[in-house]
């Protein structure tokens, strides 16, 4: 019985030989498998581990927004406040001023207060506030007058620090007639974040106007002339977009006194036919003084007919004595005076502006201007153009009288 067995077990011994190395590679297989599972498994959770440190991160991002965000909230909920105040507080003064006048109604109170709330510039209302109580009628007798306009300027004073009228920096640009003065604020005017008024000089001529226009108050002689000169208007970004469709016929003195409110910088441009240097002298402003050739000025002059061929040697005279003085003279106390060369200011334009920023609104910073290739042109040849049109008689009259200024030519 036991060599039968043993028989059999012998003639299975291949299969289970077979068997047995089946099984272990099968067991081999099995735990290449697990080994590459746990492999994965161990990726996974290192990459849910990232993911939820970056979500841990963004979670914590998005609390700090929202708390900013709210912080933000409360400020603007703030000045809306004051500026709901200020409107109530307005309103109040306006009503008791116009009834101690005896005129206006609330209605006419309200049409204020939705004047104003169009502005989106909330720190220029107080400003708006007095102008409105300065037009008042008899205004010395509302409320103390004065009173009542110092009254609302103190409202929300800390925030008007921006707006303070006698921080604002005033330029006059200054020159002969025909002298170069109106081609730099030309320039000037391109920037549309300065109140530019372009030959002004035609209706403001005394100190008294002069300080209007620095406090933004503008008169109605200033209104009905850039109302007749469309011309000039175009020479200021800051007139000319208060002319819808190239009308200024719709023009009120309350547009131009809202676009000088929002602008720090105020340019008035004008000729010594009219501003003469004790005028000049006596007004806390800067001074841009354009010098130019003589023989170009006349020379423009006899082209329009103003003079004459006999009218040369005396005109010459006088004009050469008025630019040897406005050349001569220098800053004061309360004002810068700078002197700048048409012929320069022709030859690079960009470069004479940016001269001007720097010594009287003491920055390097200068507007982009989009000048013409013609227009560079027509500046480039006014320098020399009198050669070609003024008298050679003309030309030996004037300079035998401006030998000085010709030689600083």
């Amino acid at each position: 019985l036991f060599f039968v067995v043993f028989v059999v077990f012998v003639g299975k011994m291949p299969r289970l030989v077979n068997c047995i190395k089946n099984c272990c590679y099968t067991l081999l297989i099995l735990t290449f498998i697990c080994a590459i599972s746990s492999l994965f498994v161990w990726q996974a959770e290192v990459y849910q581990s990232t993911i939820d440190e970056q979500v841990r991160l963004m979670k914590m991002d998005l609390s700090s927004i929202k708390k900013e965000n709210h912080l933000m909230e409360v400020k603007v909920n703030e000045q809306f406040g004051k500026h709901e105040d200020l409107k109530d507080e307005f309103r109040y003064l306006l009503k008791q001023a116009k009834w101690q006048v005896g005129i206006g109604s609330d209605d006419d109170v309200d049409d204020d207060i939705e004047e104003l709330d169009d502005r989106e510039d909330v720190k220029v209302i107080p400003n708006n506030m007095v102008n409105i109580v300065n037009n008042l009628p008899d205004r010395d007798v509302a409320v103390g007058g004065d009173a009542l306009s110092n009254a609302l300027l103190a409202i929300n004073d800390d925030e008007m620090e921006e707006m303070d009228l006698s921080k604002r920096t005033h330029i006059i640009v200054l020159s002969e007639k025909k002298g170069g003065g109106e081609q730099l604020g030309k320039l000037i005017g391109m920037d549309e974040n300065l109140f530019y008024l372009p030959s002004i000089s035609s209706v403001v001529r005394t100190a008294k106007e002069f300080e209007q226009i620095a406090h933004c108050t503008i008169s109605a002689k200033v209104v009905d002339f850039y109302k007749t000169h469309l011309a000039a208007v175009k020479e200021s970004k800051s007139l000319w977009k208060l002319c819808p469709e190239g009308s200024c016929a719709g023009l009120t003195a309350g547009d131009i006194e809202l676009e000088c409110l929002t602008k720090h910088i105020s340019v008035l441009e004008g000729s010594t036919e009219h501003w003469n240097l004790q005028l000049i002298d006596s007004l806390s402003m800067e001074i841009a003084y354009v010098s130019r050739d003589p023989r170009a000025i006349i020379s423009e002059y006899m082209e329009d007919g103003s003079v004459s061929e006999e009218e040369v040697q005396v005109f010459a005279a006088q004009l050469c004595a008025r630019i040897e003085s406005f050349t001569a003279h220098s800053s004061s106390s309360h004002n810068v005076y700078e002197v700048f060369k048409y012929e320069m200011i022709a030859a690079s334009p960009i470069t004479s502006l940016s001269t001007l920023y720097h010594k009287l609104l003491d920055t390097t910073h200068t507007p982009p201007l989009n000048l013409t290739k013609d227009y560079k042109n027509e500046l480039y040849l006014s320098v020399s153009d009198w050669k070609n049109k003024l008298p050679q008689i003309s030309v030996d009259a004037v300079n035998e009288e401006c030998v000085g200024v010709i030689d600083g030519v």
